[in-house]
């Protein structure tokens, strides 16, 4: 059977040519809502502007880019354990390619797939079918599906592609319509991205003004219309904010007034509009507002719990969706009933010590941690003792039958009317 998979495999790449080919997915559409650079009334480096979309893609980026990858094997004797020493750990904890670091290929994955709905890694193995290397997609991705199903993709721009069969590209999708091709989250975030935008061009046009506004100058008498286009242009000169004078000085002709259209500062700014905003985006990429340092809300009492519900509402999900890839397309199917690659989310608790600390006593009082598991865990060395590799357990607990007491048999060296519990 596997024999036959890897001939049908290598068969596949060669049956690309147009009649060969069932449904196309062009990445530019999913189900009619367009994605991405393109999806957007704001392009990703306008978006990225916004200092909310800003950090919340730095802060969900950065949280799965810092969790090390875990390969874990299973045997009869131990269960799962961990192998620091596997072929791929190499390339998915140092260097998956020449050009970057395993940090730097995670966090511009994530962040593709947040903001143009997919990330592409494609795989280099070796002749054993192993992978060597992870290579970031930063090309024109195209989907295309044989009429058996399986998937392939077009790399590149027309005229100069690549074909790359699914098993070795790793597709990481944002939220997703059919299942084949992700949309971006600044697409269904376009109406408050918009908001978002002119709201702070509004506030910066006030401030690049002077704080000044718009006026009214009216005339005692009759107004013609080449000399009102004229006042107009001489009072547009003077206080023109290009031209580096804002707060500049108009002269009026006698039976002229200005009457000034004033706007309270704050109104201006559109505080509340901004503040508005910034839940709004946070809610579409699942990140407590305390994590982009909104902190109008925050408190001692409830910090903790903003920062565990980010970790199972938004980076644990996310964790699930990239594992579950890595793995069918890292391993190969031999392997895969014995061997998965974790994300350690245990990495991004290691700066609050004292919860550390808390869950690697209770760890070791159970019997789930051995000395020197606890010692790996806080960074020390090993211990050298033959029983620091054991798991204990604490011995001042007992069985509930162990309550009952019984008589102890009468020995002939005490009376016969005294008695002993038997514990």
């Amino acid at each position: 059977m596997a024999k036959e998979n890897i001939i049908k495999r290598v068969l596949n790449l060669f049956n690309t040519n147009t009649e060969q080919r069932g449904v196309s997915y062009d990445p530019t559409t999913a189900v009619g809502l367009p994605y991405g650079f393109a999806s957007s009334p704001l392009s990703l480096q306008t978006a990225m502007q916004i200092s909310a979309v800003y950090r919340c893609v730095e802060v969900i980026a950065d949280a799965i880019a810092s969790q090390p990858w875990e390969i874990l094997e299973y045997t009869t004797i131990n269960g799962w354990t961990s192998n620091e020493f596997h072929p791929t750990n190499y390339i998915l904890n140092v260097e998956p390619n020449p050009v970057m670091t395993r940090f730097t290929m995670m966090k511009t994955l994530v962040s593709k797939v947040l903001l143009e709905g997919s990330g592409y890694l494609i795989i280099e193995r070796n002749g054993l079918g192993d992978p060597i290397s992870l290579n970031l997609v930063n090309d024109t991705v195209k989907i295309f599906q044989r009429d058996d199903n399986t998937i392939y993709y077009e790399v590149g721009i027309p005229g100069n592609t690549i074909i790359v069969d699914g098993s070795d590209m790793i597709h990481i999708l944002n939220f997703t319509y059919d299942g084949i091709t992700g949309v971006s989250t600044l697409r269904h975030a376009a109406n408050t991205l918009g908001l978002a935008y002119a709201s702070e061009s509004s506030a910066k046009g006030f401030f690049l003004s002077g704080a000044n506004m718009s006026g009214i100058l009216t005339s005692d008498g009759k107004v013609t219309k080449e000399k009102a286009t004229a006042l107009k242009q001489a009072w547009s000169e003077a206080f023109n904010v290009t031209s580096g004078s804002p707060g500049g000085i108009a002269v009026m002709e006698s039976g002229l007034d200005f009457k000034p259209v004033t706007v309270n500062p704050k109104d201006a700014q559109m505080l509340e509009t901004r503040q508005f905003n910034v839940v709004e985006i946070c809610r579409f990429f699942g990140v407590s507002p305390s994590k982009v340092f909104d902190n109008e809300n925050l408190t001692y009492s409830n910090i903790e719990s903003f920062q565990l519900g980010f970790l199972t509402d938004t980076i644990s999900p996310l964790d699930a969706k990239i594992e579950a890839e890595f793995n069918r397309k890292l391993l190969r199917p031999s392997k895969r009933l014995k061997t998965k690659l974790n994300l350690n989310i245990n990495a991004l608790l290691r700066a609050n010590l004292d919860a550390k600390a808390n869950y690697v006593s209770k760890m070791f009082q159970a019997g789930g941690y051995t000395v020197n598991e606890v010692r790996k865990e806080c960074g020390n060395s090993k211990y050298f003792n033959e029983n620091a590799d054991k798991p204990m357990v604490q011995i001042n607990m007992q069985t509930v039958d162990a309550f009952v007491t019984k008589p102890k048999p009468i020995d002939k060296k005490i009376k016969p009317d005294e008695t002993e519990v038997i514990k």
